[in-house]
């Protein structure tokens, strides 16, 4: 099963995104593994106020990836200040070293995680609305 599934993201990834579409995920700021596995392992700056992240799983070229994208840009004032939300692409290769770390076998998902990026509570896969996204923002431990 873990082959097959290796195996159909291999394929994935090959033949779902053009040389242009990789270039313009690694040019966009931000996009980069190393910032992006620090901000999930590291302590957050002392500047940014969220010390939880909001972790999206997608394939950028999906469907539903691309509808739980919308949901989650039209919720972003109302999440800023109390997650960072961090998007892991299938596109990006080297963000597949955070997919096998949390087991992620459908897209969308949608996982809760704290600074050092210990995971606090997963949503199932699928589309969520903004209602499920607020509870699942509900479950951040009170400190």
């Amino acid at each position: 099963m873990l082959k097959n599934i290796l195996l159909a993201l291999v394929l994935g990834l090959i033949t779902a995104c053009s040389p242009e579409q990789q270039a313009a995920d690694s040019s966009q700021p931000g996009n980069t593994n190393s910032q992006r596995v620090a901000s999930l392992s590291a302590p957050p700056a002392a500047s940014e106020v969220p010390d939880f992240n909001l972790v999206f799983f997608l394939d950028p070229n999906g469907g539903p990836c691309q509808m739980q994208d919308a949901i989650l840009l039209d919720m972003s004032d109302e999440l800023k200040g109390k997650v960072n939300i961090r998007y892991v692409k299938t596109t990006v290769p080297d963000d597949r070293n955070l997919f096998y770390h949390y087991g992620i076998r459908a897209l969308p998902t949608l996982l809760l995680a704290d600074s050092s990026g210990k995971e606090i509570k997963r949503m199932p896969p699928g589309v969520k609305n903004a209602a499920h996204i607020r509870t699942l923002i509900q479950s951040i431990p009170r400190t």
